[in-house]
């Protein structure tokens, strides 16, 4: 056989082979592989997301019954317009998690505050659909409901026999009693200098001792003082906002 022949009969063959191959399907480049676990579909209208410092994010999260630390979580983006509509989306949520949850977190994605809660057992085809409603996730009302309202309301301004000291710290009326208003024991201090925690006899008077007749480093829920704590620190630092 010549060398003519012998090429044209190789590129019989190589033309045969590829034909073979080519059943006419077109192939995807990569395999897509489903993530395992539930999903979830969280939809709302949100405002004042933009009221939290550096370090703190408002998320959906889910929890277990063990730990105020989130096992999943994804960010909350802000509404185009505040109070506007939000959705988020999440998948890949494990056997792990008990709860779900629209919530503050800190840089340890330590639970802070929760706004909704839904149990996992709520899912339907492995979906959980959860509807927050509307939301004012502002950081002055989380110090109110987590601080003020559990812990000092009794004592200034929730009880008959008035506000301890002149200082009123239910719901509505905490705001001005606190915020660049001098103090009555301390007239020198203010009792919140927004952007000086520091300075500000309210944080003084809850981390540590001396600064007042009645010690109040006892009042905050022991299991969560370090989180509190850091939570007014940070209000009155970024300028106590209302």
């Amino acid at each position: 056989m010549n060398k003519r022949v012998l090429t044209l009969a190789c590129c019989f063959s190589l033309a045969g082979l590829l034909a073979a191959c080519d059943d006419g399907r077109i192939y995807e480049e990569q395999t897509v592989i489903p993530q395992e676990g539930l999903s979830l579909k969280m939809t709302g209208r949100i405002s004042n997301i933009g009221s939290w410092p550096s370090g703190y994010s408002l998320v959906v999260a889910g929890f277990n019954e063990e730990s105020a630390y989130a096992v999943v979580s994804k960010i909350v983006p802000n509404p185009s317009t505040d109070g506007g509509e939000v959705t988020v989306e999440m998948s890949g949520i494990t056997d792990e998690v008990t709860s779900l949850e629209l919530c503050v977190t800190d840089r340890l994605r330590r639970r802070v505050h929760t706004f909704c809660k839904t149990d996992i057992s709520a899912a339907v085809d492995n979906v959980v659909t959860m509807d927050v409603g509307t939301q004012d996730v502002g950081m002055y009302g989380v110090v109110q409901t987590e601080v003020f309202t559990p812990s000092c309301a009794a004592c200034h301004g929730a009880s008959a026999g008035g506000a301890a000291a002149g200082l009123h710290l239910t719901e509505g009326h905490s705001f001005a009693a606190l915020v660049n208003q001098p103090a009555t024991c301390r007239p020198e201090m203010l009792r919140v200098s927004p952007g000086n925690a520091d300075g500000s006899l309210l944080y003084l008077v809850l981390s540590r001792d001396g600064d007042t007749a009645h010690p109040h480093t006892d009042i905050l829920d022991a299991k969560r003082k370090t989180v509190l704590l850091q939570l007014i620190e940070d209000w009155i630092d970024h300028g106590a906002q209302p």
